[in-house]
């Protein structure tokens, strides 16, 4: 792959060698939703250099659609560009002469916006690279393959148990697409497996940058779901899509790296599982677990996929390679890093990814100690026994997380106050709407009865 363009000139000269003739520019909102404008080739130019208008109103509409109560971005607060970023293009591979570009917003007179939250992690990466640091990350999606039953249900593409070789074969043919055309982005998939859930899969792709990691995970989620509908399927990252199915969870793999390109998480005695500097990472995202829970799962149903005794983390403890809490170091091996377990695909993930380095890089400055990793599995205790451990909960409910991030200081200070108002508000509009609205299991449970 040539490398990324870096100017706005390396860009349109990819365009011209790459015979594009519609240009993508995607920013992304408050729920994470790609929003999009295409170009024909005579704009390109004023296009990459300037960007493009979209409506602030834009910005305080939930995921229906629905503008947010109290939202203060009205129809009257005028435009933001959408100022491409030239290191995200990418051609897409699948439709023709097309390519695109993820976006930063811009007021009018060229300065950042104080609420994109692409900007808000850019910040964070400098404040990373103040204090010594840089950061590897990689995102680790799980998604469902659905067939559309009737009205507004769905069941799994396949019966296939976990890891199956079967569930494999029975995928191939989406599966062969899927890899070929993340590699023609660009993307170096790792692994992609049949997870535990029927029709459920899970993929890994290199780590990279903090801002190009969330990047590709943009840009695998993006072609799942496209490889899917060509299939005649539909893909689903939600938390959680039905009761009885597992959860889709969204794990970020996180090493940190000194200037001198040592990382930083292995101890130098190997008697010591992981470095000073790691344990206190750690003990930033755990001493911040709740406001952290408000960024990475921010729908109401997230919480029917963070249950006590699952493998989706309800506690706030780590472990060596134990997938039952909310940070896990995967191994002791050389390589060591971080597993963040308990967000899931419903997150904004410039803004999540930037509370999770904010609070791991406070951790470091004030040396929080995250306690010894924990060996067993919490959802074989009882609940005298978690207390006597001293284990704590993540939030249970999104109301009580959107709180914790409210009031959190250090994760206010990286998200900024005009973001953190403008998520909260598209956030809290969504859980108003869930609860006035009269759900199937009401009827079922109710209507006949009372």
């Amino acid at each position: 792959m040539e490398p990324a363009p870096r100017t706005a000139e390396e860009v349109l000269d990819r365009l011209d060698t790459d015979q594009i003739e519609r240009l993508w520019v995607i920013y992304h909102d408050y729920s994470g939703r790609a929003q999009a404008k295409t170009v024909p080739r005579p704009a390109f130019r004023s296009t990459v250099e300037r960007g493009l208008g979209f409506a602030m109103a834009n910005l305080n509409m939930d995921s229906l659609d629905h503008q947010a109560t109290g939202a203060t971005l009205l129809a009257g607060s005028g435009d933001f560009q959408a100022v491409p970023d030239p290191r995200s293009y990418a051609v897409i591979p699948y439709l023709p002469a097309t390519a695109r570009l993820h976006a930063w917003m811009r007021l009018a007179d060229g300065t950042p916006f104080a609420g994109c939250p692409r900007e808000r992690l850019r910040a964070t990466i400098e404040t990373l690279a103040t204090a010594g640091f840089t950061a590897q990350v990689a995102f680790e999606p799980e998604f469902y393959l659905l067939r559309h039953v009737e009205g507004t249900e769905y069941a799994p593409a396949n019966r296939t148990t976990m890891f199956s070789r079967d569930g494999l074969v029975v995928a191939d043919t989406f599966i062969v697409q899927l890899l070929g055309e993340l590699g023609r982005l660009g993307i170096e998939v790792t692994q992609l497996g049949k997870e535990y859930g029927q029709g459920q899969y899970e993929v890994n792709f290199r780590h990279a940058d903090a801002l190009g990691a969330v990047d590709d995970y943009l840009t695998v989620t993006g072609t799942v779901r496209d490889v899917a509908r060509r299939e005649g399927l539909v893909a689903t990252f939600m938390p959680k899509p039905y009761a009885g199915w597992p959860g889709n969870s969204l794990h970020v793999h996180i090493s940190l790296w000194n200037e001198t390109g040592r990382e930083l998480f292995p101890a130098i005695d190997e008697e010591t599982t992981i470095s000073d500097t790691g344990r206190w990472f750690i003990g930033g995202i755990l001493n911040r677990a709740a406001a952290l829970t408000g960024l990475g799962c921010p729908t109401v149903n997230s919480y029917k996929r963070l249950l006590p005794g699952s493998w989706a983390p309800a506690n706030t403890y780590w472990g060596i390679g134990n997938r039952s809490g909310m940070v896990r170091v995967p191994g002791l091996g050389g390589r060591r890093h971080i597993e963040v377990r308990s967000g899931d695909n419903s997150c904004q993930p410039f803004l999540y990814l930037t509370g999770l380095l904010a609070a791991g890089l406070d951790g470091i400055q004030r040396q929080v100690d995250p306690g010894p990793a924990f060996e067993g599995d919490v959802g074989q205790m009882t609940p005298a026994q978690i207390m006597a451990a001293g284990i704590g909960f993540l939030p249970r409910f999104l109301p009580e997380a959107l709180d914790a991030l409210e009031a959190d200081p250090v994760i206010g200070e990286a998200i900024g106050e005009e973001a953190m108002r403008h998520f909260l508000a598209v956030k809290r509009n969504e859980l108003f709407e869930h609860n006035f609205e009269v759900h199937p299991w009401e009827r079922a449970t109710y209507l006949e009865v009372i």
